[in-house]
């Protein structure tokens, strides 16, 4: 269990969100010992930057910023990669800037594990620090917890649509194939229908731009423009192939990222349970997927 604001607050229940943020953190150090600091809210309350904090409220200590990067947060703590590691126990000032929507929180928490890091993630830093907030302040609890609500109900929305997709193609998966290839082939149409237009409108132009400049005669006109066109075409491939494979590895690397988040989420929600409730979601899959193999197919 942990503590927010005073509050007991259960962080295996604690709804988690990746958000992209702007972090920075200092680690305090104070007379060799790593403890919470006393004047965690005079720290807080410092009108300086975090860079400009006098030695003598943060005596040996670290500071790191990271660009933006995914964190993992909750009302509770957070999660964030980086370069060096950091030991369980650590104190840390955080300021959190969540891109999303421009939200600004500053605390202090305690770092509770430190290990590698997911390697499909864009940041690519080494190390996965999850921390405990310690005393987040009213005001900025207020504000995270808003974003959370905000974030939570956006994702209840789309898991709802996503989940009754699933099931419309579960109970009717020949309509859904033939309804799918049927807009895939309407999409095609449209967009070969359009490059045909977008070409034939293109040597039309040029056509007339050639005869008008050099007063050539339509059979030479039209070698030039075909010339033309076949050295655009191949400009155009070219820069097809300087950015599709490199946004195909983007796109792969990010669909890799959510796959390990959404693996180990169901590994710590399936480690949570008892052995009942383990025998009880087995249970009731196997009947789900027995059913509908009996009755759907």
């Amino acid at each position: 269990m942990a503590k927010v604001n005073g509050k007991k607050l259960n962080r295996r229940v604690a709804f988690r969100i990746h958000e992209q943020a702007n972090l920075f953190y200092r680690k305090f150090d104070h007379d060799g010992q790593m403890q919470a600091p006393e004047n965690f809210h005079d720290l807080l309350g410092n009108s300086n930057p975090p860079d400009t904090v006098s030695p003598q409220a943060l005596p040996d200590s670290q500071s790191q910023e990271n660009d933006t990067l995914n964190v993992n947060i909750s009302a509770s703590g957070i999660a964030f990669t980086a370069q060096e590691p950091l030991q369980a126990g650590d104190y840390l000032m955080l300021r959190i800037l969540l891109l999303s929507n421009m939200t600004a929180i500053m605390t202090c928490c305690k770092v509770v594990y430190c290990k590698p890091s997911n390697p499909y993630e864009n940041d690519r830093y080494p190390y996965l620090i999850g921390a405990q907030f310690v005393n987040l302040t009213p005001e900025d609890t207020a504000l995270l917890n808003k974003h959370i609500d905000k974030t939570k109900t956006q994702q209840r929305a789309v898991n709802g649509l996503l989940l009754s997709l699933a099931l419309l193609i579960l109970a009717m998966p020949d309509a859904a194939f033939g309804l799918l290839m049927g807009l895939i082939h309407h999409v095609l149409e449209v967009v070969l229908h359009v490059a045909h237009l977008m070409f034939e409108y293109a040597e039309y132009n040029l056509d007339h731009v050639i005869e008008h400049a050099f007063h050539t005669d339509t059979h030479t006109t039209q070698v030039i423009v075909f010339y033309i066109l076949c050295a655009l075409g191949l400009v155009g491939l070219y820069f097809i192939w300087r950015i599709i494979p490199r946004h195909c590895r983007r796109a792969g690397n990010s669909l890799i990222a959510f796959w390990c988040r959404k693996k180990a989420s169901c590994l710590y929600f399936w480690s949570q349970q008892a052995l009942v409730d383990k025998i009880k979601i087995v249970g009731i899959g196997v009947i789900a997927v027995s059913g509908y193999a009996y009755f759907g197919m």
